[in-house]
């Protein structure tokens, strides 16, 4: 049946009249009146967060009985993330371009928890292989039934000048990072959302909060990553299912994958902050996931500030500033590569 439309063409046209024919002091009240009920309403979601995080304090989240699925985890962050889960998940199944990684971690796990504790399944796979992709989504839901929660961790990073990247390698940026973690989670949401259970949790990166000098399709990829992830919480909402959640994890400055390659153009440390260890990483999302934050920024209190330069700061402070705290110099090299004469 056809869904009526809450007003005609022709209705809007009269509205849109009255409205431009309307006295100035009424468009003014009705204008005051609408922001004083955003702000009531804003006041009110505010003070129900306190309520439940403070005076109720609800229990912190449980992946005893879930089976989780982590993309990239033969790498570093994934091998750390994966011990964590292990704990107290009831299946892993993980994947990576390289068989071996995981082997090794499979074998690893079941000498620290014993081959009795949890289920392992390993998955050699390529990210920016769509098609197999699918494929290999297809045999891991065969192998160990569905997934409820999933960890969108590979990740590929290209450092250099915008245009110096070549056209595959921005196109491998975004498959890799973006489209693929977007295509593995809307192919398992769908079960999540009938079971009314689920956890998407998407490692982004500080890159995506602002963009830095050499990261351009790194730093889109990453955006992307983010505001998906609010796009999903917001559809839930609308969809009144609250058993299914979305998280970002928002890292800075890691000590060692991507993040070493980013930092041949900088700094190691940064605002006396030294690169985080992975292990430390994974607890510290561990962590953040079992008491709802989303994001989980980490280090917290500098990326938090670095939500509010940018709201306040101009941009002609902001670039200035970030390059320096970052410290970013240009790069180096003759005159066939140089941004500044492919411009001239």
């Amino acid at each position: 049946m056809k869904k009526v439309q809450a007003t005609t063409p022709v209705v809007d046209e009269i509205l849109r009249d009255y409205e431009s024919k309307a006295p100035i002091w009424f468009r003014w009240t009705a204008t005051i009146v609408e922001h004083l009920f955003n702000l009531i309403m804003l006041i009110t979601l505010y003070g129900r967060y306190l309520w439940l995080k403070f005076v109720q304090k609800s229990r912190p989240l449980s992946f005893r009985n879930d089976t989780v699925l982590i993309t990239g985890a033969g790498g570093c962050l994934g091998r750390a993330l994966a011990i964590e889960f292990a704990k107290e998940c009831k299946c892993l199944a993980l994947l990576d371009i390289q068989k071996k990684p995981l082997d090794d971690l499979k074998h690893e796990l079941m000498m620290i928890y014993g081959k009795d504790h949890v289920k392992i399944t390993t998955h050699k796979c390529d990210l920016s292989d769509l098609n197999g992709l699918k494929f290999t989504l297809t045999a891991i839901r065969e192998e160990v039934g569905g997934i409820s929660v999933l960890v969108n961790n590979a990740g590929y990073g290209c450092f250099k000048e915008l245009l110096s990247h070549t056209d595959d390698e921005i196109q491998h940026t975004l498959i890799v990072n973006t489209l693929a973690p977007m295509l593995i989670t809307k192919d398992l949401l769908g079960d999540m959302i009938k079971r009314n259970h689920g956890h998407i949790i998407n490692i982004a990166s500080s890159e995506g909060l602002t963009g830095s000098a050499y990261s351009a399709s790194y730093s889109a990829s990453k955006a992307a990553l983010i505001n998906f992830t609010e796009t999903i919480n917001q559809e839930l909402i609308l969809a009144k299912v609250y058993g299914v959640r979305a998280t970002s994890v928002i890292p800075f400055n890691i000590d060692g994958g991507v993040y070493n390659s980013l930092r041949k153009f900088g700094k190691e440390i940064v605002l006396g902050n030294p690169p985080l260890r992975f292990d430390y990483v994974a607890r510290r999302v561990m962590y953040g996931l079992k008491r709802r934050q989303n994001p989980i920024l980490l280090p917290r209190f500098q990326l938090r500030m670095l939500y509010i330069l940018r709201s306040i700061v101009p941009e002609e402070i902001l670039h200035p500033f970030l390059l320096h705290m970052l410290g970013r110099l240009p790069i180096k090299h003759d005159h066939h590569t140089s941004l500044l004469s492919k411009i001239e």
